[in-house]
């Protein structure tokens, strides 16, 4: 079964797009040295896609596209230890997983993945601006554990529609922290939060 966007998570990513908390890609500003850890969820329906966009991103800039892979189902965001249960398990488990490849495979540069539908997050309740607070925990329990590591983050968004003949339209944006620090835009998470 495909999951789709509710029509009050296609408002919240138009909102999140023109307020500048989800942004277009410049793959030439990722400062990447000696090759990538990439946390997504495991989904098979959509890591296929999110492993290209790695790829893409890191082609030219890494010797043999060094890409090392941390997947499970959740993603990054099981890694803020919000979601409960045994999905905190999972979370620490991908953490650790993190930690170690850092040190064993000498890699700093990590990509925290979060997508959108995600069958974890609506069995959970949650929308997206939670999800992307989670995700931002994440980031930033890793970065006070290792402030060594160049954290980047990413929402990779999958439009199916099938009115259009059940079609895959798939996206993935950078997730700004510094955007998502910045009080003047409290309202308007505050407003998504209420539609989500």
């Amino acid at each position: 079964m495909t999951l789709v966007l509710t029509p009050q998570d296609k408002y919240c990513l138009q909102q999140l797009k023109a307020s500048g908390l989800f942004l277009n890609i410049d793959a030439e500003k990722l400062h990447i040295v000696d090759g990538v850890i990439a946390v997504f969820c495991g989904d098979g329906d959509q890591s296929d896609d999110l492993y290209k966009h790695v790829v893409s991103v890191c082609r030219g800039r890494i010797a043999d596209n060094r890409i090392h892979l941390v997947a499970l189902n959740g993603g990054a965001i099981l890694m803020s230890g919000q979601l409960g249960g045994s999905q905190n398990c999972h979370g620490e488990t991908m953490f650790e997983n993190v930690l170690d490849a850092s040190r064993l495979k000498k890699m700093n540069d990590v990509f925290l993945y979060m997508h959108a539908p995600c069958g974890i997050v609506r069995a959970k309740g949650f929308g997206i601006v939670d999800q992307v607070r989670y995700l931002m925990m994440a980031r930033d329990r890793l970065s006070e554990v290792a402030p060594r590591l160049h954290l980047w983050c990413f929402c990779h968004v999958d439009t199916y529609d099938e009115a259009e003949g059940a079609t895959h339209k798939r996206r993935t944006y950078f997730v700004p922290r510094a955007r998502w620090s910045d009080e003047a835009l409290l309202p308007i998470l505050h407003e998504l939060k209420g539609v989500a």
